[in-house]
């Protein structure tokens, strides 16, 4: 990409980046958290849905297994995540999240509305991609990694 000359982007600019969208991630959750009374899963399963669906891929009739593969290819930018087990005994785990870090930056515990939102959303991509529901579940979740349970039906 060329960037026109003196508009070239700094450290600087790019940490007020990151404060300011992580400022608008926090507020945009909590405020759809506020509104539905905690029930944002709904939404974010709608969003991801319609996310899926515009997704650029066709998988036909994929395992969990490799949808999920699919999408950690997508999103390896922010986030790198793994199936561990099978059926019931299944483990989704972050190794890396960029919501970990945006939860850093404004101080906030993770497990909460910026989190279920966003699980609500990966489960609504999930969702579309295998056609059935998707659950996942915190288990835990420490500076390093999280780890859920992920049902499916």
């Amino acid at each position: 990409m060329n960037v026109p000359a003196g508009m070239e982007t700094t450290l600087e600019d790019h940490t007020t980046a990151l404060n300011e969208v992580s400022f608008l991630m926090d507020i945009f959750a909590s405020t759809i958290d506020n509104i539905m009374g905690g029930a944002t899963a709904p939404v974010g399963r709608i969003a991801g849905r319609e996310m899926a669906q515009k997704l650029p891929v066709n998988l036909g009739n994929p395992s969990i297994k490799e949808a999920l593969g699919v999408l950690a290819a997508r999103m390896k930018a922010g986030f790198v995540f793994s199936l561990e087990g099978a059926g019931d005994q299944a483990k989704l785990v972050f190794d890396r999240c960029a919501l970990r870090e945006v939860c850093a930056l404004r101080g906030l515990q993770t497990g909460t509305a910026l989190c279920r939102l966003f699980h609500a959303y990966f489960d609504g991509i999930v969702n579309e991609l295998i056609c059935r529901p998707v659950k996942t579940e915190n288990i835990s979740c420490d500076g390093a990694q999280c780890r859920m349970n992920i049902r499916t039906q």
